[in-house]
């Protein structure tokens, strides 16, 4: 008799404890739907309050980053970008860049890097000169530009060197899966990428932004 009423007792708290756990779930998913709404509502209120701007991928709102100043000029610089929230309440979404912005004083109208917001910019590495260490200086800038389609891990793209105020614009080489590396160096900007499988150096005049040269690297296989 005493065994029934201790196991009774026993299944009386399992089934409170259950029930407790069961609620605390409850509340755990409910605050989960909460801030996923109340994220992608805040993402959608902040494309509506900004300055309008349209791609033809518009399935997801284009907003304004805030505006810096390139280091060493007068030229200020801001990315656009598409937010794209995630597929299911799990997903948390992700930023992508579609464009740059430039702007300068004394300069009514700004300026694009691209004719279109309907790329991605993936890649992106800003050259200075840091020889002088209380006042760096902006050189130029590399960036890879993909097609919004495909994984950005492996999808090839166009390689794009410009100066600061965006107004003179390289192309260096298309088909480019990654930049390595982008520097300045002995009086010279140097680009590492990789192109169809292979390492390649290029070198440009940091004025005129002329490429000097380029060569494959081969890399030899361990032995």
């Amino acid at each position: 008799m005493r065994s029934q009423t201790f196991f009774r007792y026993l299944w009386r708290i399992d089934a409170v404890l259950i029930l407790l756990a069961a609620g605390a779930i409850t509340f755990g998913v409910v605050a989960l739907l909460v801030g996923e709404f109340g994220a992608r509502a805040a993402r959608n209120r902040e494309a509506e309050a900004g300055i309008p701007v349209v791609a033809a991928d518009s399935s997801a709102p284009l907003s304004h980053g805030r505006a810096s100043a390139v280091a060493g000029t007068d030229v200020m610089r801001a990315d656009l970008s598409l937010n794209r929230g995630g597929a299911g309440f799990s997903s948390g979404g992700y930023t992508e860049t579609r464009n740059i912005l430039f702007i300068e004083p004394g300069q009514k109208v700004a300026r694009w890097l691209l004719p279109d917001n309907d790329h991605v910019i993936g890649d992106s590495s800003d050259i200075t000169d840091d020889t002088d260490h209380n006042a760096k200086r902006m050189i130029a800038t590399a960036v890879l530009v993909k097609a919004t389609t495909g994984s950005p891990e492996t999808a090839v793209g166009r390689l794009l060197l410009f100066d600061p105020p965006g107004r003179k614009i390289v192309e260096v080489a298309s088909n480019v899966r990654e930049i390595h590396l982008a520097s300045l160096a002995g009086g010279e900007l140097t680009i590492l990428y990789e192109r169809d499988r292979r390492l390649v150096l290029a070198a440009f005049d940091p004025r005129s932004l002329e490429k000097r040269r380029e060569q494959e690297i081969d890399v030899p296989r361990p032995k």
